[in-house]
């Protein structure tokens, strides 16, 4: 009996060890926490999670699953972290978290796509809260990145939006970024030069034909390079109304020559646009002593008005 008694005692530890080694250092809280997030109660397995993790810091999985939670409950900027866990610590991850990502993205752009065609303001805020999902969960993914700046421009976010697609030009050199960025500044300047604001309507269209991304046929570039000009010879006009003297008027003209007598020489895809160059250069080459030149460029505006 005695022998029995310690066989029995011997196979329980055996038991215990064997279930130690299987669940490894897994805490109850993990566990409590992985459960909860099988069952889809997210809030549940992040608050259990996170409590996990300070004891099982190398649990790739609960890392994962935290990530999903965060992003579920809209804690985007905590997910990052979490998903970077998941995948320094085990390469298991990596397309489990790059399928979410395509998820989230797909559902930002399907309901972006909707709010355009129907005009609908909510929907633009509810393709931010995707892309914002999209742009935690992978966020070296440019894709991600424009998506959430599309949104906040379509919801009048600009300066965020604005933000944002600098961010993408300077890791990629994008010309669609770029074009965004000029379509923000373009309409800023747009309306300083409406509110007869030149020199701020000069310096905001300067920045967009600045840009270096911004390809020179765009018509952002173009009627941006052409708006600089007018600008600066209304500053000019300004200045001369009071002080015909001043010594800034000419420094005004020579300024939008060096920007308008480039474009003069492109093929202007702007039709609208093209015999205005010319009648901006018959001032501008009329007001630096260059009649010669001012003649020619009067005979050619004509030749584009027929």
């Amino acid at each position: 009996m005695k022998a029995i008694k310690i066989l029995s005692v011997f196979l329980s530890l055996t038991f215990a060890c064997g279930l130690l080694y299987l669940t490894g250092c897994t805490s109850a809280e993990s566990t409590t926490g992985k459960l909860a997030f099988n069952q889809k109660d997210y809030q549940k397995a992040e608050t259990e999670l996170k409590k996990g993790l300070v004891i099982d810091k190398n649990d790739a999985e609960g890392w994962y699953m935290l990530g999903y939670s965060q992003i579920e409950n809209g804690h985007f900027d905590d997910a990052k972290e979490s998903f970077a866990n998941a995948k320094r610590l085990s390469g298991e991850f990596g397309d489990k978290i790059t399928n979410y990502w395509i998820e989230k993205y797909n559902a930002g752009a399907k309901t972006f796509s909707e709010a355009v065609k129907n005009k609908d303001a909510s929907g633009y805020s509810s393709a931010l809260k995707y892309f914002m999902a999209a742009a935690n969960i992978l966020p070296d993914s440019i894709k991600g990145v424009e998506g959430l700046g599309r949104a906040y421009f379509a919801l009048g976010q600009k300066d965020k939006a604005l933000e944002i697609f600098q961010t993408v030009i300077e890791k990629t050199n994008s010309s669609d970024a770029a074009i965004r960025i000029a379509a923000i500044l373009f309409e800023e300047g747009s309306n300083l030069l409406q509110a007869k604001k030149n020199d701020d309507a000069a310096a905001t269209f300067l920045k967009i034909i600045n840009i270096p991304s911004l390809p020179k046929n765009d018509q952002y570039y173009e009627i941006s390079s052409y708006n600089y000009g007018l600008a600066k010879v209304k500053a000019a006009e300004e200045l001369r109304a009071a002080d015909e003297n001043n010594p800034k008027i000419k420094e005004h003209y020579l300024d939008a020559l060096k920007v308008i007598e480039p474009l003069s020489q492109t093929s202007i895809s702007n039709k609208d646009i093209k015999p205005r160059v010319w009648d901006l250069l018959v001032v501008l080459y009329g007001n630096t002593g260059q009649p010669d030149k001012a003649t020619d460029a009067y005979k050619k505006a004509e030749e584009l008005k027929k």
